[in-house]
Parts: C-alpha cells; structure tokens; sequence
C-alpha cells in the first residue's frame, strides 16, 4: 500500500513538473513572439530600419551578458561588488543607444500633427512630366509617360482622359482618342457618374472634330440605357433634347455677316410714328416650335419653362403656365432647389398676370409640404407673408403700362 502511494505521487509530481514545462514553453513562445512583431513593426516603421535592427543586435548581446555575469558573479561574496559597476556601464550604453529613439517616440504623437507621422501616403498616379513634355510639343513622349503611369494605376480615369486629349488636340488622331476612351469604358465599372462623364467626352469628340451628330447622340442615349433611374439618365435626356443636327454644325462653320444698315441723319426731326421700331420677336412662332420640340423631347426642363412664361405673358393664359411648370416640379430626379424655383415661379405668375394671391399661396403651401424640412421651405414660408403685397404691386404697374403684352390666344 505505501509503495502504490508513493508510486502515485511520483505520477502527480511528474505531471505537474510536464505541465510547468509546458506553459513555461507556451508563454515563452508567446513572449519570443510578441517581441518579433514589436521589432518587426518598428524596423517597418524605421526611417533607418538596419541602425535599429544593430541597436536590437547590441541590446540583446549586452543583456544576454549581464545575464550571465550575474549569475556567475553572485555566487561569491566580491562578485556584487564587481557586478555594480559592469550594471552601470550596460546601462550607460544603453542609454546613448536608445535616448534618441525613445526621445522621438514620446514626441511622435505631438510632431504627426504637422507632418503626418509615420502613415504612409496613397500611391496615386504622377502626370506632372507628361504635361511638362506636351506643353514643350514632345507628344510622343508625354504619350509615353502616361502610359507609364496608367501601367501602374490601370482604373485611373484622368490618365485615360488625358491619352485621349493628346490623341485627338495634339495628334490629330481622333478614332485613337475614341478607342481609348471607349475601351477604358468597357474594361471597368464606373458607375453612374463617372461613365456619363466618358460618354459625354465621346459625344463631346463626336461633335467637335468628326461633326456626327448622330455618333453623339447615340452615346449620350447610352447614358440613358445604362444607368437608369439615375440624376445622369435624366440629364442625358436633357442634353439629348439640345443636341444640334449637321445642318447647324455645318453653318457654324461659315463666317457670320453683320450687315450694318446706314442710319437716318434726320433721326431727330422725325415725328414719333415715323422713327424705326424695334424688331418685335415672333412669339407665336416660337410658341409653335416649343410645343413641337416638346412633342419630341418631353423631359426638357428648358423648353418646357419657356413655354409656360409665353403662355402668360404673350397669351393670358394662366391655366396652362401653372401646367407647364407643375408638370416640370413633378420629374423625376429633379433637385429641390430646382423644384422650388418652379413653385416660386407659380407664384410670380399669379402674381403678375392673375392678381391672385391666394392662388399663389396655394403654390407656395403645396411646395412646403413636399418638402417641410427643406431650406427653401423657410423662403417660401417669408414670402407668404408678403404675398398680398406683391399681389398689389404687380397689379398697380401692369395698370400703368399699356399694350404691355400682346392680344390672348383664341
């Protein structure tokens, strides 16, 4: 029985001394390896990461000594005497190795404020040479250079823009400008607003140096197609609309004659009816094609707001101004300052052709409640205070002009 016991507590203490050399091991490994990233982070850091890694190399050597002394020299009785002064000379020379070092870390988070630190800086592309080289004429050169620089940034958008403008301005070689852009295009996700910025650039050389029309309104419609729903779509449709034909690209090329016409010496001698009037536009035409323009292109926020103030001014009619406009502060995708322009010139219509301001109050009131938390709410707010007033004004000086506008539509 007590050589089982004995037996047994030989086992316990063997396993004990297994599991203190384990953990023993563990935490030592551990140790080793939180060291090598504390030094491994600060040579990464390190302007002068080899003078760091000696001063390690130098730390290590001399501790490990004075380890070792220690324990050599503490055994006997003049050993401490001796270990005295081997500690303070360690400690001298560890001083000059690391005061600087440490000086520098304290001071570090003071110092990154002015010169950011130790954080590296983003790569980005570096087109300053390839513009210093166009400016001197070296096209070929700068081309190359922007080569160099989109080998290594290939999503730059800048840099393809760029090769495309040396292409078509500096070389003369437009199909290379348009097969540049248009392969950037396809090789890459923009997205909404950077993809309508290319295709506007290829509409853009479409127009200037090949005068397609056609060419260009096929890129601006693939604004529409590929990004739907989108601020972009909507102002594709806007440029769409405004999009001249080759009829207009072909005479803008002529020179314009300005013929000046001989004026009347005997200006002043003449009576009231016999003086030259001035040219009276033709709004009844231009009412016509705006609503033919509008048949074709809808979603022409221009168009349509010029219609709707010749509804008013040149025939009366207030109803079909008010349609115009609401029509316009309904679009999609329209921004609110844009919308609560329209609702502002609702009111002024109202204002100054029909007197109403309660009308105009109605407008003012639908826009605050669309948008209640809105900045222009508060405009609009102001002025319903001092519709009456404006109602009253507008009124007192369409009284005092006669013939101001000319007679209502049938």
């Amino acid at each position: 029985m007590f050589r089982l016991l004995k037996l047994w507590h030989g086992g316990v203490w063997c396993m004990e001394m297994l599991i203190n050399i384990l953990v023993g091991l563990a935490l030592l490994c551990l140790l080793v390896w939180l060291a090598w990233k504390i030094v491994k982070a600060a040579m990464n850091r390190s302007d002068e990461p080899a003078a760091l890694g000696l001063k390690w190399l130098i730390t290590l050597v001399l501790v490990g000594f004075w380890v070792f002394a220690l324990r050599g020299l503490l055994s006997s009785g003049p050993g401490v005497v001796i270990m005295v002064p081997i500690s303070v000379l360690i400690g001298f020379i560890l001083g000059i190795l690391w005061t600087p070092t440490l000086a520098k870390t304290l001071v570090s988070p003071l110092t990154s404020m002015f010169d950011g630190g130790n954080i590296e800086a983003e790569p980005v592309p570096f087109y300053a040479i390839a513009e210093a080289k166009r400016k001197r004429g070296l096209y070929d050169a700068s081309i190359a250079e922007v080569r160099k620089q989109l080998a290594k940034f290939p999503r730059d958008m800048q840099g393809h823009l760029m090769l495309a403008e040396l292409f078509a301005e500096d070389q003369g070689d437009v199909d290379g400008a348009v097969e540049c852009l248009e392969q950037f295009y396809a090789e890459h996700e923009l997205g909404a607003v950077n993809g309508a910025f290319v295709l506007n650039r290829l509409a853009d050389l479409q127009l200037k140096f090949k005068k397609n029309p056609q060419q260009a309104r096929a890129y601006v419609q693939r604004i529409h197609s590929d990004f739907q729903d989108t601020d972009q779509a909507d102002k594709a449709l806007q440029r769409i609309a405004h999009l001249q034909d080759e009829d207009f690209l072909v005479t803008r090329q002529d020179k314009k004659k300005f013929e000046v016409k001989k004026s009347n010496l005997k200006l002043g001698l003449m009576d009231h009816s016999e003086m030259v009037q001035a040219p009276v536009n033709d709004l009844d035409g231009k009412a016509h094609e705006l609503v033919m323009h509008l048949e074709q292109h809808p979603n022409d926020t221009d168009a349509r707001e010029q219609l709707a103030w010749i509804y008013a001014k040149h025939y009366g009619k207030i109803d079909w101004a008010i349609e115009q406009l609401k029509e316009l502060a309904h679009m999609e995708h329209q921004s609110v300052s844009q919308i609560a322009r329209w609702y502002h010139q609702m009111a002024d219509i109202h204002c100054r052709f029909s007197g109403s301001s309660e009308a105009a109050k109605f407008a003012l009131e639908e826009f605050i409640q669309r948008f209640p938390q809105s900045g222009h709410s508060e405009r609009a707010r102001t002025r319903l205070k001092r519709l009456k007033l404006e109602s009253k004004t507008s009124k007192k000086s369409q009284s005092d002009e006669t013939g101001s506008f000319p007679s209502k539509m049938d």
